[in-house]
């Protein structure tokens, strides 16, 4: 791991966490496809691709309020950012929602990192060591508690398939696809269910998934989508249930 890869992290990191400090107020604006964007969004976005272009000038960003910065030609890392995930919960004062950034060499997550300001949760993982708050991880805190099972769906899930068939599980929706993602990833619950989404709403999680074995299906096939299989869709929406679970 380049030491400058995790000093972009670092220099983004602290432009969030002051832009949290500083939002008084919320700026909203409407895309073009209907959908909400908040001026946050767009603060967040602008110093992850300075921050990025001042280490590494032509790696690959996929960022989702920037889809122009996508290049084919990058020849080095690739950087898939979600600037705020979560937005209709920051939008409406929820806490759950925030940054996530993973890092991949070719097609290979070598880093994931996400952060809920709100919550004070921040997860950073690279090489063999998950970071919470700054503190290191061990292999115990990957443990499912047996009393319940949980699965986390995604907001609009209820209109695309039958629950009947879930009376046996707690089923829980937080606001934000790739905090589910990565409660998965660090075993707080069985797996998480997504109706659609976007390359950004999942790849922080890639490195997390990684290193504890999970992978993402193909809810209705059950059949298991490779990080290649998921990279392919660029900036289209995946527009299929997939399921996130342990492999």
């Amino acid at each position: 791991m380049e030491q400058a890869i995790l000093d972009v992290i670092k220099a983004i990191d602290t432009s969030y966490k002051k832009l949290y400090d500083e939002s008084a107020s919320v700026s909203v604006s409407l895309k073009d496809n209907g959908t909400s964007v908040s001026q946050f969004d767009l603060d967040a976005t602008a110093f992850c691709i300075e921050n990025i272009k001042a280490f590494y000038p032509n790696a690959n960003i996929w960022i989702e309020e920037d889809s122009t910065i996508l290049k084919d030609d990058a020849n080095e890392l690739t950087f898939i950012i979600d600037p705020l995930d979560g937005t209709a919960s920051f939008l409406r004062g929820y806490p759950i929602w925030g940054i996530g950034i993973a890092v991949l060499e070719g097609n290979e997550p070598i880093l994931s990192y996400f952060y809920a300001p709100a919550c004070n949760q921040k997860y950073l993982a690279y090489e063999d060591t998950i970071f919470f708050n700054g503190v290191a991880l061990q292999e115990s805190n990957n443990v499912l508690n047996a009393d319940t099972k949980t699965v986390f769906i995604s907001s609009r899930l209820h209109k695309k398939i039958d629950f009947g068939a879930f009376s046996e599980l707690k089923l829980r929706n937080f606001g934000s696809t790739l905090y589910h993602v990565v409660m998965v990833s660090l075993g707080k619950a069985e797996a998480t269910l997504i109706g659609s989404c976007y390359i950004w709403d999942i790849a922080a999680a890639f490195f997390l998934a990684k290193k504890y074995g999970y992978a993402f299906y193909d809810y209705k096939e059950q059949k298991a989508l490779s990080i290649s299989d998921l990279l392919a869709y660029k900036s289209e929406k995946i527009d299929t249930i997939l399921e996130f679970k342990r492999a």
